[in-house]
Parts: C-alpha cells; sequence; structure tokens
C-alpha cells in the first residue's frame, strides 16, 4: 500500500520493490513460491499499472543475491522472473559478471578490473543474453498479460500472452542440488497437441545458455 500510494499523475511508474523483497526471500532464502502468488494478489488490489513497475532482483541499495545465495541456479530462476514476469525488467550493472558485493559500498564494484568485456566468457551474461532474446522473438513487452497457471512452495509457472502463442514460464527454487520437480499443469491454454520449444534446452534451435542453467 505503502509503494502503491506513489503511483498517479505524479509518477506514472515506481520500483517494485515489494516484489523485490518476495523474490529474494522465494529465491535466495528458499522459502515458499506462494509467497510471490500472494505478493502478485496484491499487486492487482492496490496498483493502479503493474505492467509499468520496475522488476529487479539487485540495485545499488542492498546486497547483492549472489551474496546472500550463491547458488547460481536459483539466481536463474530469479532472472527468469525478473526477464519474463509482468513490468519492465531491471538489471543491475555486475549482474552479467557475476558479482556477488554485500552493503554499500561493495555492492558497487568498479565493472571494468579483470572484466572480460566478451559476453560469451560469462555464463550468467549469456543467459541474460539468452532471455532477452527470447523477450524480442516473441514480442513481449511490459504489458503482455500475465496469468498464474501453478503454485506450491517449490514451484511457480505462469505464462506471458495470450491462447497458443503464449510463452510458457517454470520457476523452481530448489536449487541446483534440489533434484527434478514434476508437476502436472492442467490449467494452461493450449490445446491438445501442441508441441513446446524449451528456450533453455540445448536440443533447442533457439539461442540457449550454458548447460549447467538448462535445468
Amino acid at each position: 500500500q505503502y509503494v502503491a500510494s506513489f503511483q498517479g499523475a505524479a509518477l506514472p511508474a515506481v520500483l517494485s520493490y515489494p516484489l523485490f523483497f518476495t523474490l529474494r526471500a522465494v529465491f535466495a532464502e528458499q522459502q515458499s513460491m506462494n509467497m510471490l502468488q500472494a505478493t502478485l494478489q496484491a499487486y492487482a488490489a492496490a496498483f493502479e499499472d503493474v505492467s509499468v513497475l520496475g522488476t529487479f532482483v539487485d540495485n545499488h541499495d542492498n546486497v547483492r543475491f549472489l551474496f546472500v545465495q550463491p547458488d547460481f541456479t536459483l539466481y536463474a530462476n530469479a532472472l527468469t522472473y525478473v526477464l519474463l514476469g509482468q513490468g519492465i525488467p531491471i538489471i543491475y550493472y555486475g549482474t552479467e559478471a557475476g558479482f556477488n558485493g554485500g552493503a554499500d559500498p561493495l555492492n558497487r564494484e568498479p565493472l571494468w578490473p579483470g572484466f572480460s568485456y566478451n559476453v560469451s566468457a560469462l555464463p550468467i551474461g549469456l543467459y541474460i543474453k539468452s532471455l532477452t532474446s527470447l523477450r524480442r522473438s516473441v514480442g513481449l513487452t511490459a504489458a503482455t498479460p500475465q496469468v498464474q497457471r501453478y503454485s506450491t512452495d517449490n514451484f511457480y509457472a505462469f505464462t506471458r500472452g495470450t491462447g497458443a502463442s503464449s510463452v510458457f514460464v517454470a520457476l523452481t527454487n530448489v536449487g541446483a542440488s534440489g533434484g527434478v520437480v514434476s508437476i502436472s499443469i492442467t490449467y494452461h491454454p493450449y490445446p491438445d497437441g501442441t508441441k513446446l520449444c524449451n528456450w533453455l534446452s540445448s536440443n533447442a534451435t533457439w539461442p540457449a545458455p550454458p548447460s549447467s542453467f538448462a535445468s
């Protein structure tokens, strides 16, 4: 309610801070993913326009995600929500290089010392590049509709878009050592026989990140 009170004639868009704390709790601290459902329901009731909120999981005023949680698979899931969920995605500099600084000023590390500007040498940078390529390929915008499809303590799924052309996004917070999460989803927009291409699969014809992120 506090953050939503700033959205209006003076500020059409604001930083999505409540969702930031939810994303940190869900992915960095591995709390229940049902918190995402609760936050998004509260957003729909409180904000005039959720499509223009700035979604982020790192910024200059908070310790970096990897400082709290070094599991890159959990980080990849959090970044997937930032880049594919509702709102305007914000990627803090240094994320692509895997920076893990603590409280200010350690979370504002200079980018250039020892930094490779070759994105192909940066696994997280490649992952971000792949998902931004997906956004462009399917015409995903901040205003593209988002529909929740499933929510449990360790699994959250949603679609962006309408009908059979929508993008299906499945996230977990079990981490690299959490094993396989198997879910049967019946609430979806796809007709029987529809084939979905896994953007993150090494077998897909589209750009894919390193295999370590494919799970």
